[in-house]
């Protein structure tokens, strides 16, 4: 079973029907992200992650620009949904690391928050970009679930 860390989004909580399918895929790790009242260093997202040892880091819109950053520090793959490397409200600006690292970026192309376009500018070509026509910022859970079997679970099966 996977170790997955799971980094919600700027607007979202902790838990809910995401984390509950993810426990059923593996060990997930879904801490409270408070990104607007605390000062986040690159240095306590990788204790963070050192914690849990993730095999899989899958981040959602501020989240999903967190996990970038964390994938980019310690090489491990990320999946991330309609993430914020761009136009963020609240201004991280994370060095990346020079790790090599998996990436797999779904785009919600119908996302008014974050622009789809704008982020595949920036992945370029170091990332797996899946585009979901009728999808807009938030992705709903069977939107979540299938494209999570189809990229984690279909691939084991023989």
């Amino acid at each position: 079973m996977k170790s997955i860390l799971y980094l919600h989004g700027l607007e979202s909580k902790q838990g809910g029907a995401k984390i509950d399918f993810l426990a059923s895929q593996g060990t997930v790790h879904a801490p409270a992200m408070a990104y607007k009242t605390k000062a986040w260093s690159v240095d306590e997202l990788i204790e963070m992650a050192n914690k849990c040892n993730p095999d899989l880091i899958i981040g959602s819109s501020m989240g999903g620009y967190f996990a970038d950053v964390l994938g980019s520090h310690t090489s491990t793959e990320v999946l991330l949904f309609n993430p914020a490397l761009h136009s963020r409200s609240i201004d991280y600006n994370f060095n990346y690391g020079k790790q090599n690292y998996k990436r797999t970026i779904i785009l919600g192309m119908l996302d008014t928050v974050v622009l789809p376009e704008c982020t595949k500018k920036i992945a370029g070509d170091t990332a797996k970009i899946i585009e979901v026509a009728a999808m807009g910022h938030r992705t709903p859970l069977d939107t979540f679930k299938a494209i999570y079997t189809q990229l984690f679970v279909d691939e084991t099966v023989c």
